[in-house]
């Protein structure tokens, strides 16, 4: 009788979780080759700049300029997933990002002209810059940057940007033993930012125990409040399961993305950085980015079947672009693509769902909506997905 009841009492407290993960697993299941259906809630769109720029994880918008953060060395170095190929002495400068800069407000511009990279002025080692989640403070033009380098860890890195003349001059190198593995940022401005740690444990310390934390919806993700002036003010503000992408949805809300218990975490955000949890809004994919447009609405990126993504990542380290016909096979894509919008009054609205043949392993959406345009970046995808409504 002792043992039914403490059997039960162990079932009843592992009920919630044993939900949770089923209704992961279900999302998987549904999203699964063959099942997955695509859908088009935009007029029309245009893939941009295939032959230009490829690997593209994070986008922001500013006043008609959208700075993407694109990294060809994603293919043999990513410490979300789990990947790290030695660096191709052979090709050496294939294996560095760069922060691009897409002026979408004059379609006249040939694309000659309307994309450019940023120069990174006064940077040590741009081989060794390996640019994840970007956000930008327009009131100082100060652009951060998470890099994922190889020989410093994850580190925040600062810019000042002028967009005219397409440079970045840097600023300073943060790093934080709060800061582990960062993977997005949202500033509040002057220098203070929340960060959000995708795992407790790195890949790159245990892939095994990483890869348990993933699956296990365990909230080993945290959002971390800091100063980049005042790094002793730094402090977890809560934890997430696979914290990934972060926005302040209006001025006292906070929304956070996790990819492992698929949906958005909301929280109040008090005048000491605190944050409070509101609600959770369940997702029918693994939410990557986040972003929020002029008229209120929260745009969600994701990826609705993780095992493609993850064999996309196992093969990328073969990737040669202009190698034999194997090494050309390595750099396909074939992990399906997914976006929308969320408001309080409608919920959850799909604007785009792909299944990769077009586009895949959509990691953020943003939109301009005075000008009626929208993008979509791909994590293992060329170019950009430019759309309008």
């Amino acid at each position: 009788m002792a043992k039914s009841a403490i059997y039960l009492l162990i079932l009843a407290a592992l009920s919630p979780w044993l939900y949770d993960r089923y209704q992961a697993i279900s999302t998987v299941v549904a999203n699964r080759p063959g099942k997955f259906r695509g859908l088009y809630n935009i007029k029309s769109h245009e893939i941009k700049f295939q032959d230009q720029i490829r690997n593209c994880e994070d986008v922001i918008i500013e006043d008609g300029i959208a700075f993407l953060s694109c990294d060809p060395g994603r293919d043999r170095w990513n410490t979300v997933m789990g990947t790290f190929a030695p660096e191709d002495r052979e090709r050496r400068g294939t294996d560095g990002g760069d922060i691009w800069i897409y002026d979408y407000s004059r379609p006249d511009l040939p694309d000659s002209e309307a994309l450019k990279r940023l120069s990174l002025s006064d940077y040590a080692d741009p081989v060794d810059f390996h640019p994840l989640g970007i956000e930008f403070d327009a009131a100082t033009s100060t652009l951060y940057v998470i890099n994922h380098s190889r020989y410093s860890g994850s580190v925040i890195e600062v810019f000042q940007v002028s967009v005219e003349s397409a440079v970045a001059k840097h600023v300073q190198t943060f790093k934080h033993p709060l800061v582990n593995t960062p993977n997005s940022i949202h500033s509040l401005g002057d220098g203070k930012l929340l960060v959000t740690n995708d795992h407790y444990m790195r890949a790159a310390v245990s892939p095994v125990l990483s890869k348990i934390e993933t699956f296990s919806g365990i909230s080993g993700g945290s959002v971390v409040y800091t100063d980049i002036h005042n790094p002793n003010d730094t402090r977890v503000v809560a934890r997430v399961p696979f914290a990934n992408g972060i926005a302040m949805f209006n001025s006292t809300t906070v929304a956070v993305a996790s990819s492992s218990l698929p949906g958005i975490y909301f929280y109040t955000i008090d005048l000491d950085h605190r944050l409070a949890l509101q609600r959770y809004v369940r997702t029918p994919v693994g939410v990557d980015n986040l972003s929020v447009d002029s008229d209120g609405k929260l745009l969600v990126a994701g990826h609705p079947f993780a095992f493609s993504l993850m064999k996309v990542s196992k093969g990328r380290p073969n990737c040669v672009l202009d190698g034999n016909e194997a090494e050309k096979k390595a750099c396909e894509c074939s992990a399906p693509s997914w976006a929308a919008e969320w408001s309080e009054k409608e919920g959850l609205k799909e604007l785009y769902k792909n299944s990769s043949e077009e586009f895949c392993s959509s990691s953020t959406v943003v939109r301009d909506v005075n000008r009626n345009v929208g993008i979509i970046s791909g994590l293992y995808e060329k170019g950009v997905f430019v759309f309008r409504e």
